[in-house]
């Protein structure tokens, strides 16, 4: 079936890095402007619907108004390739027909120190930034164990299993079952000294041939994941606080953030995605920026492991900092502060609330 230009438009743009701030931002959202109404033709109003959907993926996004001159600047530019050009035809514009080029490849995305100081010091205002967590975490942090995290982010009655671990290469020392988590107390889970992982993506338990390591059996490996519910994110390169700082300010659908119980911290982000491909569709957008600003490279993958929250890591606890089982998308920093946790202040503190 052949595709529209605004289908075929959806499709490139979706393959386009996203804008960050510092670096060079305007430049890749203004070739962005000029991709849909130049290379596909679009009118402004088409135009502006695409800018908007790539401007979700942007650090930080930028206003609609600010588009719109985008938009209309690029309308009103001279272009070298004529009208179209990406749909396959050559429209005259100003009289002038150019040659079709091919873009060279983006280049691969590396992480900027700079890049994430820059976007961490937007958040200089809040100094405890573990503090503005703990006040808009809907579920209360200090409250939990890694029983109450597990039975918050997956709820009874969808008979969903997760691999719990004491060694990262093992195929798990534990299989907690949600239907059975009021009967999992947390001395029920297993501890060691290197601390506790989790699989994010519930399993079905039994074990699948891999091939991608030689057919052996594995009840860890993607043909044993029965839902693609969520993206591990992790940093060993990025300092621990800006990294913290660049987290809240995402607009991305964070469940739960804690800390390594080392240096880094991980954080969960809901995809909800519908198999293993389409969870690559829509990380694909991300990768880009999240490296730039510090995420393990090798970490963004479909099947990945976490620190299980509240476990202990030898004497240092993996401390919960947040815990949001149905996150919206919002960033976190611009999220209201959960009536809850003042008046467990105030009660704290001996008054009233």
């Amino acid at each position: 079936m052949k595709l529209s230009p605004m289908e075929r438009a959806r499709l490139y743009v979706a393959k386009c890095l996203p804008a960050v701030s510092g670096q060079g931002g305007h430049d890749d959202t203004f070739h962005v402007a000029c991709v849909l109404v130049n290379g596909f033709a679009l009118d402004e109003a088409d135009a502006l619907i695409l800018l908007l959907e790539f401007n979700r993926r942007c650090l930080p996004p930028w206003t609609e108004a600010e588009l719109v001159h985008k938009i209309k600047s690029a309308a009103n530019t001279v272009h070298r390739l004529p009208l179209g050009h990406l749909l396959g035809t050559l429209e005259k514009r100003g009289g002038r027909v150019a040659a079709k080029s091919i873009p060279p490849p983006p280049p691969k995305p590396k992480f900027k120190k700079s890049v994430l100081a820059r976007i961490a010091g937007q958040l200089a205002s809040v100094a405890d930034v573990a503090r503005c967590l703990a006040e808009r975490s809907p579920v209360a942090v200090d409250r939990q164990d890694s029983a109450s995290v597990l039975r918050h982010l997956y709820a009874r009655g969808a008979g969903e299993k997760i691999l719990i671990f004491t060694e990262m290469k093992s195929q798990g020392q534990l299989l907690w079952e949600a239907d059975r988590s009021d009967f999992i107390q947390n001395r029920h889970l297993p501890a060691g000294n290197d601390g506790v992982w989790f699989l994010p993506q519930p399993v079905s338990g039994g074990f699948f041939p891999n091939p991608r390591c030689d057919g052996n059996l594995s009840r860890r490996s993607e043909e044993a994941v029965t839902a693609w519910r969520y993206a591990v994110l992790e940093s060993d390169e990025a300092d621990a606080d800006q990294w913290l700082r660049c987290l809240v300010q995402m607009p991305l659908r964070i469940a739960c953030i804690c800390e390594s119980g080392g240096r880094s911290i991980h954080a969960l982000v809901r995809l909800d995605a519908a198999s293993k491909a389409d969870w690559d569709r829509l990380m694909a957008p991300l990768k880009p920026v999240l490296i730039t600003l510090g995420a393990d490279r090798g970490a963004l993958s479909a099947v990945r492991l976490s620190r299980l929250p509240q476990a202990m890591r030898g004497e240092r606890c993996q401390r919960l900092l947040y815990l949001n089982p149905q996150p919206s998308g919002m960033p976190i920093c611009q999220q209201p502060p959960q009536p809850a946790f003042y008046s467990q202040e105030m009660g704290a503190n001996g008054t009233s609330p």
